[in-house]
């Protein structure tokens, strides 16, 4: 017989593309709103374009120029385009009228080669002094990078979609739940757009038990290119999970996710949109440029 089970939910705003800002009266954000802003699922999201060169991303104007996409990128290349690309986004966003100082350093790391390119994670860390003796610090999540011959995808623009903590899904046996609800981390996943259509896409996540299933999550989302979502508020139960995607055009995944510790030290569930159109469940490695 399974154990009673609730749900059990909390709203609070994600850190998955989040900017670390300390900054006086100043603010430095990642393409998300304000710093701490929550985005409800009806909120629109700008549809990119492409840039002369193929590239699909936000690119904030400023005095550095970006780098061209690599004609016919190796793994080398790649993970060196993705970490000049991120550190001059970065730069570019610190960047002021008034600035009197900036620092910015990029990092990447390769993910994997696949769909015809290469996968790459890439971050940046800096600073900023303005007149007036405002401060600006950048700390950022790493990213994750599509880079081809033809292509360069960086999913970016994160909608956060969480809810109440005391309707997270969770045992009623605190000794099966890897956190205390409204007290602790529960898990989260994310979704990524590398494709340059934009997609309708269902998640749904349930406990798989000796006895069956329990339905934790089903949602909907609308996905533009470079999308990004993160799905908080999934679960506080340990065990094991079966997430499904589908897109509306019929495409399916699905993975198995095992959660028996605390989510902060596993590596996130993505559900990726592929530039070639289809669906992937993995575990990235995010935090391997960290």
């Amino acid at each position: 017989m399974d154990t009673p089970l609730t749900r059990r939910r909390f709203l609070r705003t994600g850190a998955a593309g989040a900017v670390l800002s300390l900054a006086g009266c100043r603010s430095a954000t990642d393409g998300r709103g304000d710093a701490g802003e929550a985005t409800s699922e009806s909120t629109p999201t700008p549809v990119p374009t492409p840039d002369e060169t193929g590239t699909y991303a936000p690119t904030p104007s400023g005095p550095e120029p970006y780098p061209n996409r690599p004609t016919e990128p190796d793994r080398e290349a790649a993970v060196e385009f993705a970490r000049a690309f991120e550190r001059t986004r970065a730069y570019n966003k610190l960047h002021a009228e008034n600035v009197e100082d900036i620092s910015v350093e990029g990092a990447a790391g390769h993910d994997r080669a696949a769909h015809g390119g290469h996968y790459v994670l890439a971050t940046a860390t800096g600073y900023a002094n303005y007149a007036d003796d405002v401060h600006a610090d950048w700390g950022q999540l790493p990213v994750l990078y599509f880079v081809s011959p033809g292509l360069v995808v960086r999913p970016g623009d994160y909608r956060d979609r969480s809810f109440d903590c005391s309707e997270v899904f969770a045992s009623e046996d605190s000794a099966e739940n890897f956190a205390t609800p409204c007290e602790g981390q529960w898990a989260s996943y994310r979704v990524h757009n590398f494709d340059t259509a934009t997609h309708q896409l269902t998640v749904s996540v349930a406990l798989t038990t000796d006895g069956g299933s329990s339905p934790v999550l089903d949602r909907e989302y609308t996905v533009e290119p470079t999308g990004s979502v993160q799905q908080e508020s999934v679960t506080y139960r340990r065990g094991t999970y079966r997430v499904r995607a589908e897109t509306a055009s019929g495409a399916t995944a699905t993975a198995d996710w095992r959660l028996d510790g605390s989510p902060e030290f596993q590596r996130p569930l993505t559900v990726l949109l592929t530039p070639v159109g289809d669906l992937r469940i993995r575990r990235v490695p995010f935090g391997s440029v960290r």
